[in-house]
Parts: structure tokens; sequence; C-alpha cells
């Protein structure tokens, strides 16, 4: 997301009305016995157990306790209730946000102007909205909150309080779980995730799938993305979670899917839930479930095979016995003197800088050929659907795209002129391109939605996820995951090592001194390697890194 002004701040904790309607009964098969409802199903390895109201309390301790109690959603935050009167019991809507407070900085209460009043001050370093989506501040954000009392029974209660929640980071992590939802790129040859927060105990699942069916990330409405559910179906009443099968009640609009649309909307739902086994209804009767004969949708790509390195006058995969040689490719890379490539997933295509600076791809098979011939190219990406993206460094305006036979395909988007390109690397999914800038204001971390048109040519990219990195210099980014990227970022003497879970906290990785280049062969942290001074890195531990024994003088990034 960008960055939050206090203003923008403000409005994500607005109090946010969202009415999801139950299902039409329409007479079909026959009934499904289900299990227990999904709600039930949910919970989380440990609970904060919360403590009502003292008799006797002043303001000042209602309030105190109050802001604990609310690191316990049973129930929907029965406990944190009790400290409100019955109208704003009522009233009060704590799943219109979630607010992370800074680490290792308290809170003050103090009085406000207006009697039987008093104000919350706090420092925020991350949010979640009412969509459940984590943003985590480039800086920490000053707040302050405005609380009411009156008494009842003699006893003093909160008669005013803002909608939502502020949490600690450790009471965030046991009162919040991560939901993942899943929707198709264009191809619909893959997954993509979009990762959410909902209370735990507080019908997360049930959450997880009415926001599926909401479609309410701004990918899905520019096109990023797609949802196999048609228009205006809801969750029904009847939707239960066994081990390894959930049955999933939707409303009479599902009957609109053909066998296609329902084998994808099974295939959404079994990743979001993480069940293998999905039956959908309506009105407590299956959908017919007809094979499609369409191919399962890959979930995470992940890199397969060693690390692949240049040593000047080698180029392939580190193995035990030294480096070993990619059919054709390998002795194409060498002659050219490259000095970086993106390696296709079937290693039989790459992209690559050459020695002269141009950018060429080369294909099992058949010749290199010049893709961009422009001055001061960035190492360039190789996307899935085999579209190389090529740019100038000095101007980030410079980003295209090129067909493996040279031909150009222009990309709109809104990346500034007036700021270079470190690096770009495309998703090995396709759908979000990772750039990471320097600007006149410092570095920047941005993923763009990537809208294709037929034939999957990239045509534009939409508005960025801005991830907070750190003041300094940039170096290098590469994706860990589908959820998640890393940076190298020079910050006064040394490098770090960061790790970004989009729409989840970030994660510091440590440093490595003189660090110029970081990819991943695998999907999560442990695939990282660094390269630094013509030596290879791998992380030991959750902050620290030894050398692999490997010399390199740069790493191929493997799609």
């Amino acid at each position: 997301m960008p960055k939050f002004s206090k203003g923008a701040y403000l409005a994500l904790i607005a109090v946010v009305a969202v009415v999801l309607t139950g299902c039409v009964g329409v007479p079909m098969a026959s009934e499904v016995q289900t299990g227990p409802r999904i709600d039930e199903q949910d919970g989380a390895q440990y609970e904060i157990v919360a403590s009502g109201p003292v008799a006797g309390s002043t303001q000042e301790q209602i309030l105190t306790d109050f802001m604990n109690a609310v690191r316990s959603p049973s129930r929907d935050y029965s406990v944190a209730r009790e400290f409100l009167t019955g109208a704003m019991s009522e009233a009060w809507n704590p799943a219109a946000s979630a607010t992370v407070r800074e680490r290792d900085k308290l809170p003050t209460i103090a009085p406000a102007t207006d009697e039987d009043s008093l104000t919350y001050s706090f420092s925020a370093q991350a949010v979640v909205d009412e969509r459940g989506i984590y943003s985590e501040l480039r800086s920490p954000v000053s707040q302050t909150l405005a609380f009411e009392f009156e008494r009842v029974g003699g006893e003093w209660r909160i008669s005013t309080a803002p909608p939502g929640v502020v949490l600690t980071l450790s009471g965030f992590e046991v009162s919040f779980e991560e939901q993942v939802l899943y929707y198709f790129d264009p191809s619909f040859a893959y997954l993509i995730p979009d990762t959410r927060w909902f209370a735990v105990r507080e019908s997360s699942q049930t959450r997880a799938i009415q926001a599926l069916l909401v479609a309410d990330s701004a990918w899905v409405q520019q096109g990023v993305v797609l949802t196999a559910f048609p228009p205006s179906t809801t969750l029904g009443t009847t939707s239960s979670l066994t081990s390894g099968r959930a049955v999933v009640d939707l409303s009479s609009e599902a009957l609109a899917a053909n066998n296609v649309a329902r084998d994808r909307m099974r295939q959404q739902l079994a990743a979001t839930l993480h069940t293998p086994i999905v039956l959908i209804t309506v009105d407590g009767r299956e959908l017919p479930d007809t094979t499609s004969g369409q191919n399962a949708a890959v979930i995470e790509p992940g890199s397969a095979g060693p690390l692949v390195v240049g040593t000047g006058d080698e180029f392939g995969f580190s193995t035990s016995d030294g480096l070993s040689a990619i059919t054709e490719l390998s002795d194409v890379v060498t002659a050219a003197g490259a000095t970086a490539v993106a390696l296709s997933a079937d290693r039989l295509s790459a992209a690559y800088r050459a020695g002269d600076n141009a950018v060429y791809f080369a294909s099992v098979g058949v010749a290199p050929r010049v893709i961009d011939s422009r001055d001061e190219l960035v190492a360039p990406s190789l996307d899935p659907f085999r579209f190389v993206w090529s740019a100038q460094g000095a101007n980030a305006a410079s980003l295209t795209t090129f067909a493996v036979d040279g031909t150009e395909h222009p990309v709109q988007s809104a990346l500034p002129a007036d700021s270079q390109i470190v690096s770009l690397d495309v998703s090995r999914d396709g759908a979000r391109l990772l750039v990471y800038l320097s600007t006149p204001s410092g570095p920047q971390l941005l993923v763009y939605g990537i809208v294709r048109q037929q034939g999957n040519v990239p045509v534009q990219l939409v508005e960025p996820v801005a991830l907070p990195v750190p003041t300094g210099v940039a170096i290098d980014a590469a994706w860990v995951g589908t959820s998640s990227v890393a940076t190298l970022t020079a910050v006064d003497d040394s490098v770090e090592v960061t790790a970004y879970n989009l729409g989840g906290p970030s994660q510091d990785l440590g440093t490595v001194d003189g660090a110029s280049q970081i990819v991943t062969t695998g999907s999560n942290t442990d695939g990282l390697r660094v390269l630094s001074e013509g030596e290879v890195w791998r992380p030991q531990g959750s902050q620290a890194w030894v050398r692999t024994g490997l010399d390199a003088s740069f790493m191929a990034v493997q799609q």
C-alpha cells in the first residue's frame, strides 16, 4: 500500500458496515450430510483469557483493562464488551480495524478537554482494515483515540469508543490468524494468493469464504486476477468443515456457473480452506460434480533444482562436483559474456544481459536474438508466458516488454521518470511485478499487478502495493515465494537482508557485508542466496549468514 498520511490512517479505522446475505433455497439433488459448522472448527493453539471490569475501578483503570480485554476475540469480544455501556456494546464494531502498536513503546492515557473523557495515545506500526488486509507502515504513526464514560449501576463504563481494536504485536499474533484467499490468473494456470488476517475463534474461515465471494481485492476489480464465482454469490447457512472435507453452501447465483466454472470454484475453495475435498451445495443440496477436464491450477510454483550461477567462463547448476552445464544454454550464455540471466522454469529458455549490455533471448534449438539494445539496461526478467521485461536503469518509465521474436509490447504504468530501477522481477505465476526503485525520496519497493490481454500479452501495471523498506540505498530484490519477497538495502556501513510478507509483517534476516545480489532457490527464506564480493552466502538461523563455499560472478534468477 502507498505510504500512509495521518488522514489516510484515520480513514482506515473508520466504521465500515458489511452485510452479507444468506442464500435462497433452490430444489436440487439429494441432501448432503454435513459435519460441524465451519465456525466451530476455528480456534488457535493459544488464547488470551481476559478479565472483566473490577468493582470500583477508575475511568483510567476501566480503559486500561478494556485495552487488555480486546486481545481476546472469543464470543465476539464478549469480555471487552463488559466494559461498555449497553448502547455502546451494541454499536461498537471491533472488526472495523486492528491497529498494531509500535514495539517497546508504551501508550499513554490522559484526561481530555471534556469532562468524563480520556484520550489513549500510542504509536502505530501496522493496521488491518475491515477487509482483513494488513499494511505495515514505513515509519510509526502517532495516533490518539478519544473515549467517554458514564456511570452504570454506580460503576464507570465506556459510553463512546472508536471502532476497531488496538493490540501489541504479541497480542496480534495470538488473537489474529492469517487466511490466504486464492484467485486465478487470467490464464487459469495459477492460483494467486491474497493474504488476509481475521480474529481467531470469530468465524475466521467463514469470513475468509465471504471475502473470497465478495472479491473486494483491488486486483480482482482491475482484472489482474479472476474469480470463478458468479457475481452476487453469497455464503449460505449450512456450510461445514471436517478433516479433509468441506461442504460450502452457496446462494442460488452459484447455479449460473457451468461445469468448468464449478470446477474452478472448488479449486479456489480447496486452496483457501486447505482442504482437498470440497462439496458445493445450494440450500443444503449438492451442486452436481461433473468433471470439466480442466487441468488443476498451480498454487505455489516453485524453483526446482540447485542454484544456477555464472563464473565468467562457466554457467550452470551448482552441484557437489562443480557446475553442471544446462544443455545448449550454458555455452550461449558463457560465449556472450553474460552478466545477468533470467532462466525459464523448464530450463529451456533464458533472457540475459550480455557483455555488450544488450538484452538477448535464447532458447534450446533457436539461435540467440537481440531483444533490447538500449543503453544502461538493468538485469532483465522473463515471465512464464515468455515475455521479456526490460528497462533502462536511469529511467524507471522506460520499462517495456518484448515477445521472444523481438516485438515490443509497451506496458502502461505510472513508474516515475525521475526514479531509477535497481531491479525488476516478474513473479513465477506471471501476475505481479516486483520493482525496487531508487527515488529522490529514498528507496521504494513496489509490487504491481499485471493486466494482460489475449495471448497473455502484458499491457498495464495497476496501482502497486508499497512495502516499508528502510531508509538507505536500494541494492537488489527478489521473490521468495508467491506471498513474499526479500531485499538487500545498504544502511550505514552494512547491507540489511529483509523479507516482506505481502499482506503481513516484515522480518529482519540480518546483514551480509558487501552483498550485491539476492535470489531464491525455493519458496521460503531458507532458499535465499546472497552474493557478496564473489562469494555465495546462505541463511543459517533467523539472522545469521554463512558462506556456501561457492564462488560466482552472478547468480541466475530462476522462474
